[in-house]
């Protein structure tokens, strides 16, 4: 097979990258996904207020944060001649056929590595029973891909921050990579604005012998039909699915831009990549969800004082296969017996099993228990997912639980940078 054919058959294609230019200031440039800091206006307030008119990704993009404060095609529209501008202003310089080496410093010093290249969205599917090769690896929400889709529907350019992991706990992919760095053409290198570290990227060209180093590796680690599952921007890449599956439909020519997606291949090994958990808050009684949850995991309760809980489990958190609950009376730690549920599936199935009201999802363990205090109501939380067990567990069962980690703190999240055009027919 040739290099090409190989790519394809993984699902990936060394796509034409679009960097900025030289004149672009690039602290002011790169912007966190748009899915964080949602509850933080003054985050973005202080974006806006450090861009300004510059060129930037802030300009392309549409954070959470507003979603209800703007008319989606009115969004849309904006964004896309935003995006026009960039491109007609010389803000962007294109790297043909190449992949990009990412060497993210994240804020507490650890660094992150990954490979930034296109993912053909044939082989993505979100949906739970799927034996893609790329799969989703939580539960996607349907209403909000639409004001996704819109924007990219008259898109002229994409920016990722869609994180792709794949399963290589030896580091055989990226380890060559980054032993090879130094022989590598810099594209780019700047500290990211609003305390989010630095990030460095490295250009391999398809015509490289490194992009043999690339294939091997991948073709060795595909298990079955699963190599990949998204980790974050599954919203996102959704989205561009469906983008992709109307104009297929609508009668789209296979080399058609809009079938690829710029994203970045992280292993979900990675040091610089924390799982965190998810917890969950509500108003629910907590005699009826101790028992639903003894019921659903043939788990044990062991009771604590709210003090002794706290000492416990506050800090630290709570054990792998458990779940903690907490309201203002004291504290249970359910133990789920090997061979049971995800501790995430089983907290899920009892809230709505009980009828619990008010589900928030929130991160911290003194965050959720003060936020669970504030509302009157309970705090349930999980343990750390078990980074070894998220590829068994897409390939058993679909896809996880919405919301069952986090993939670091808010600020470790992939920023704005590379674009790819929507409008350039890929080789």
């Amino acid at each position: 097979m040739t290099i090409h054919e190989r790519l394809s058959s993984l699902g990936l294609r060394f796509p034409s990258v679009l960097i900025p230019a030289d004149t672009v200031d690039l602290q002011r440039w790169a912007v966190i996904a748009c899915d964080q800091f949602t509850s933080d206006p003054a985050y973005w307030k202080s974006v806006e207020e450090y861009v300004g008119e510059a060129p930037s990704t802030l300009h392309i993009i549409h954070p959470e944060i507003y979603l209800t404060r703007e008319d989606p095609a009115r969004a849309a529209a904006r964004i896309q001649r935003a995006m026009n501008q960039l491109r007609e202003n010389g803000s962007l310089r294109e790297v043909p056929s190449s992949a990009v080496l990412a060497e993210r410093r994240l804020p507490s010093g650890t660094v992150r590595h990954g490979l930034v290249l296109a993912v053909d969205l044939d082989a993505y599917d979100y949906r739970p029973e799927t034996a893609a090769l790329i799969r989703a690896s939580e539960e996607t929400i349907p209403d909000r891909l639409p004001p996704r889709a819109e924007i990219r529907r008259g898109a002229t350019l994409e920016t990722p921050h869609v994180l792709v992991l794949y399963n290589d706990p030896g580091d055989s992919l990226l380890a060559p990579l980054k032993g090879a760095k130094s022989s590598l053409e810099k594209l780019y290198e700047t500290p990211l604005m609003m305390e989010g570290g630095s990030i460095a990227g490295y250009r391999i060209p398809l015509e490289d012998s490194l992009a043999e180093a690339i294939l091997q590796p991948l073709e060795a680690l595909r298990e079955g039909n699963l190599l990949f599952a998204t980790g974050d921007g599954n919203h996102s890449l959704a989205a561009a699915k469906e983008v992709w599956t109307s104009r297929k439909a609508a009668g789209a020519a296979p080399d058609d831009p809009f079938r690829y997606c710029l994203v970045e291949l992280v292993n979900v090994y990675d040091p610089g990549l924390p799982f965190h958990p998810i917890h969950r808050i509500g108003l629910a009684g907590k005699s009826a969800l101790v028992a639903t949850l003894e019921k659903i995991t043939g788990g044990t309760a062991r009771t604590f004082t709210r003090q002794a809980f706290l000492e416990a489990f506050l800090h630290r958190g709570v054990p792998e296969a458990s779940v903690g609950i907490l309201d203002r009376e004291g504290g249970v730690l359910l133990e789920i017996p090997a061979g049971g549920p995800l501790a995430v599936a089983a907290a899920d199935q009892a809230l709505a099993e009980t009828g619990a009201r008010g589900i928030d999802y929130v991160h911290g363990n003194a965050e959720a228990c003060e936020a669970a205090d504030r509302a009157g109501g309970l705090a349930l939380l999980l343990p750390e997912f078990p980074r070894d067990q998220l590829f068994p567990t897409v390939a058993a069962r679909g896809t996880l639980p919405r919301k069952a980690f986090s993939l670091g703190e808010a600020r470790d999240k992939r920023y704005y940078l590379e674009c790819r055009s929507l409008t350039s027919k890929e080789d």
